[in-house]
């Protein structure tokens, strides 16, 4: 195999106050020239850590043990950090998770560019404008000889991460490592990300590596893919191989518990039980043994030897030896029933043609005559209604004002028109007084959870601070918060650490505890399983939906992850620019879509089957301004089936025989 990098027996290991965790354990394999190889694996597998090792950027407290980094015939573990230096951004590149991370907020992107090609001491300052804006301009960016000149934070997520992507191609690297790069978007600018990376790839021969925990990115992408966990690789293989004949029972529990795959609506979602071992431990036999429905006695002993299969496809399970394997090649289904809800009669939310709109400008200019201050309309006449025990989801791009509805049903941002009603009571005309006593049966779930949490308080005190803030006496606050952690299923030995000490999916429970700790009768989830593993959002979900059968809770769930909220909610409302265009029962919409906004966001959703792979994205473009939302349709800059009348006159919302709502002139069959 002509074979651009090849890692042999690596071993990496972190020195800790808990001690050394050996975070790689004999990494071996191969990722051929002009192709793209997959890492995947859920967080704390190592993936990213593989990277940092290539890139000569671990942490100072780690410490390669052993093995080889090959790229070409240059082992890049034995070079000096000058060398390293000139590798990096030459040879190798890489596109980062978060582009406002990596990205200079302090310099133009101009600026940014002209110093990657600081080496180039043979072009002009002119030429390396130019290459930079032919750079971006070849990534997608619009009008790239004019925003060159703008900041990071005047481009939106997706071009952000587009300019990133030209960016580590600028110098024209032979390997470029790309860790998480879709994981932030929304479904539409990802598929315009794969799209992006895989005719780059193609024009320039790159080789690349692909980390992530994403099985539709992956599937869309890759050629070859390697699945780690623990530390370890447990299967390498073809894309097709893998996807379709996946051998190890960790590649197969990954697959399954991806909602994307499940062709039917599932109220209960498929989950990987227990958790990945604890690498500061001594390990014993097969890493995965505790978790596997097929563990025999001999995997807790012995480590299983790495099986080949005919097509080369390697996989790490003693269940393979001898051939055995093809009768167990089906997971079983974990997934158990669901308690039945129960949805109430009357709405419990009612949101009235609710508008939220912000200033912009300074108010200071104007009082001296400089014009009115303009008025950013994020919200626009948006109704909707939730149920005792219905789950609505909410559903948009980055930008539609998903977050900003949530937060204005529960007054934490000001209203300029329309009606909230929560049981029956107008909550726009209650004083913050009289709101306070409804905010007990009013919760949110805030996207961040590490970020809602303060790192200076337990979980015991997080998860019990609602109790306090709100004076609920009569109760033993430390019982309290036992309960709330056994509802939420979070250990109690849990309840004495802090945020960071957490994982993502503890940090998300300690997140529904502290919702759920007044009983609240609404909650308002806001991207729920943003970050997650496709086994810990199921985890999640599956928690949510036995509370709000237990509870009788109100959900309105506002997400971009469409595999997802097709199988948890009951009815869903999609949103463009501020305005609710379609709504009406899950399952309904899914199957056919009244607005062409709508089916460009179910057509979007990349399928986790090398097979089904996209020949373009479903929806191009941007989401207009707000600042310069069109006269007509608001979706008319990027619909397909546009007409004259939709650039001038904005679609009423109109209701079909069967309760569907959608605002379009046009609506589709």
């Amino acid at each position: 195999m002509d074979t651009l990098l090849s890692i042999a027996n690596l071993s990496v290991d972190f020195h800790t106050g808990r001690g050394r965790i050996k975070a790689l354990r004999d990494i071996s394999f191969g990722v051929r020239r002009k192709s793209v190889l997959g890492i995947v694996g859920e967080s704390g597998s190592g993936k990213s850590t593989v990277l940092w090792s290539i890139l000569g950027l671990l942490a100072d407290n780690a410490e390669v043990k052993a093995g080889e980094i090959l790229l070409g015939d240059q082992d890049v573990l034995q070079l000096s950090e000058q060398a390293r230096r000139a590798i990096r951004g030459e040879q190798v590149s890489v596109v980062f998770q978060d582009p406002m991370t990596s990205q200079s907020p302090l310099l133009t992107y101009a600026s940014q560019m002209r110093d990657i090609l600081y080496r180039r001491s043979g072009m002009s300052r002119s030429a390396k404008r130019q290459a930079s804006v032919e750079m971006l301009d070849k990534v997608g960016i619009p009008d790239a000889k004019r925003r060159i000149d703008q900041y990071p934070h005047q481009f939106s997520g997706g071009m952000r991460q587009r300019a990133g992507i030209g960016m580590a191609l600028l110098t024209g690297p032979k390997l470029l490592l790309a860790d998480e790069p879709t994981t932030a978007l929304d479904v539409t600018m990802e598929a315009q990300i794969i799209s992006q990376l895989r005719q780059l790839q193609a024009e320039t021969e790159a080789t690349v590596v692909v980390v992530s925990h994403n099985l539709g990115l992956i599937a869309e992408l890759c050629d070859d893919v390697v699945v780690m966990y623990a530390g370890e690789v447990v299967e390498t293989g073809s894309v097709h191989e893998t996807f379709h004949h996946a051998r190890h029972p960790y590649t197969q529990a990954l697959l399954d518990c991806d909602p994307a795959r499940m062709l039917h609506r599932s109220p209960r979602l498929p989950v990987i039980a227990g958790d990945i071992p604890d690498l500061a431990q001594p390990l014993k036999g097969c890493i995965f043994a505790d978790r596997c429905i097929h563990v025999m006695e001999r995997c807790r002993i012995e480590t299983p030897p790495d099986v080949a299969a005919p097509s080369g496809a390697i996989a790490r399970c003693h269940l393979l030896v001898g051939g055995a394997g093809e009768a167990w090649m089906r997971s079983e289904d974990t997934a158990s029933v669901i308690p039945a809800k129960t949805i109430g009669a009357e709405p419990l939310l009612v949101v009235d043609n609710l508008n939220v709109s912000f200033p912009v400008g300074s108010p200071l200019l104007s009082r001296l005559g400089a014009g009115k201050p303009a008025r950013l309309d994020a919200v626009l006449d948006a109704s909707l209604q939730v149920r005792a025990g219905e789950t609505l989801g909410l559903v948009g791009e980055s930008g539609s004002g998903k977050t900003t509805l949530g937060r204005a049903i529960l007054k934490l941002v000001p209203v300029s028109g329309g009606r909230v009603l929560f049981d029956g009571d107008e909550v726009q005309a209650m004083t913050e007084r009289q709101f306070k006593p409804l905010r007990r049966n009013m919760a949110m779930m805030f996207q961040d959870p590490n970020g809602s949490l303060s790192p200076r308080k337990t979980v015991r005190s997080l998860i019990t601070e609602p109790l306090l803030i709100h004076g609920v006496e009569g109760i033993n606050v430390d019982r309290e918060a036992e309960r709330l952690a056994d509802m939420v299923r979070l250990s109690r030995t849990l309840l004495s650490r802090f945020p960071h000490q957490l994982s993502g999916g503890q940090a998300r429970r300690v997140g529904v505890a502290r919702a759920l700790a007044l009983n609240p009768r609404l909650i308002i989830a806001d991207e729920p399983t943003a970050g997650l593993d496709v086994s810990v959002q199921g985890e999640i979900l599956n928690l949510m939906a036995d509370l709000q059968a237990e509870h009788g809770l109100g959900y309105l769930i506002i997400t971009h992850n469409l595999p997802v909220i097709r199988h948890v909610s009951d009815r869903l409302a999609i949103m463009y620019l501020g305005r609710i265009v379609e709504e009406g029962a899950t399952e309904e919409i899914f199957a056919a879509p009244r607005h062409p906004y709508t089916e460009s966001l179910v057509n979007g959703v990349p399928h986790p089957d090398p097979d089904r792979r996209r020949t373009a994205a479903a929806l191009t473009g941007e989401v207009p301004s707000l600042l310069n939302r069109p006269r007509g349709c608001d979706f008319v800059s990027r619909c397909p089936l546009a007409r004259p009348r939709c650039h001038e006159e904005k679609p009423a919302h109109q209701t079909d025989g069967q309760g569907r709502i959608f605002a379009c002139h046009y609506p589709l069959a």
